[in-house]
């Protein structure tokens, strides 16, 4: 059986490979409104710019903000047109941007380790927007309270 690693570099190489950059994945992300470095930002641009990560390489600024924003929604895997799971991608990147594949770290670990979970949360409970701006108005201690 192989290992995590030899998984993880085998998936790199054929993503690097096959990878167009033409940002369809980063396109169909409906998670990217919600980065302000992302702005105007060309899609094939922040791919090119994230395929370093995968290799423990400094990514692009917007990649990092790609990657900081990505919920794995996995809308972005149907929308590859090369067939490449660019949900795996993203998180591998972010591995790579954690400092996890060997090169210097461009973005720190959330402090929150239920950042995601609540995410999920947000999405199953369906908060109405007056809901929401409440409950992050509400400090930490008040929401686990909830």
């Amino acid at each position: 059986m192989d290992s995590l690693r030899a998984y993880l570099d085998r998936f790199v190489a054929d993503t690097l490979d096959r990878c167009t950059r033409c940002g369809r994945c980063y396109d169909a992300c409906p998670m990217t409104p919600y980065a302000r470095e992302l702005d105007g930002a060309s899609p094939p641009a922040v791919v090119e710019g994230l395929l370093p990560l995968l290799q423990g390489a400094p990514g692009s600024t917007e990649a990092v903000a790609w990657v900081k924003v990505c919920t794995q929604s996995a809308t972005c895997i149907d929308a590859c047109p090369e067939g490449i799971n660019a949900m795996l991608m993203l998180r591998a990147a972010r591995m790579g941007a954690l400092g996890s594949l060997g090169g210097e770290a461009q973005m720190s670990s959330t402090e929150d380790p239920l950042f995601f979970r609540k995410i999920e949360a947000f999405a199953a409970t369906q908060l109405t927007p007056d809901e929401i701006e409440q409950w992050h108005r509400a400090s930490p201690g008040e929401r686990s309270a909830s």
